[in-house]
């Protein structure tokens, strides 16, 4: 889905997802893999930057935790509740050609230490699937994860 405008699109949301519907193992673009085990642990791997970071191309692998977030105070996008997936171990990194090089007069880089994540939720007939923004801000894409 891509939004257009100056504003964030209505994004889809959902108030009702517990830790254990979101355990497991997913997949998300350009192969992109994310764990997310029972206890709070996290594992990612190729998984690229939201909003700019998207289009500068890289892919990060890394450990880490996770927790569902309930949205208030601003903390998410729209106040929705939504999943935050924290990297503090990278453990590699790749780079992928950068999706938008009119954007950056330097080399296209990953973040280096750590890297926090912060994904939507929507309920399709295929069951709970988080979802990330890609790209710019203003005219975000959203990037789902499939379960596996």
């Amino acid at each position: 889905m891509v939004a257009s405008g100056c504003a964030y699109p209505t994004l889809p949301t959902v108030h009702d997802a517990s830790t254990s519907e979101l355990a497991g193992d997913w997949t998300g673009l350009d192969g992109a893999k994310v764990t997310l085990e029972s206890n709070g642990r996290a594992e990612v791997t190729n998984l690229g930057g939201q909003d700019w970071d998207f289009d500068r191309g890289w892919g990060l692998s890394g450990t880490g935790t996770w927790k569902l977030i309930e949205g208030a105070s601003g903390e998410t996008l729209m106040a929705a509740p939504a999943v935050q997936i924290s990297i503090t171990t990278v453990t590699g990194q790749i780079q992928r050609p950068a999706r938008d090089m009119d954007e950056w007069t330097t080399a296209p880089h990953a973040p280096i230490g750590k890297y926090t994540w912060k994904f939507g939720m929507e309920r399709t007939e295929k069951g709970l699937q988080p979802y990330y923004l890609a790209g710019d801000p203003d005219a975000p894409t959203l990037y789902h994860l499939k379960r596996t």
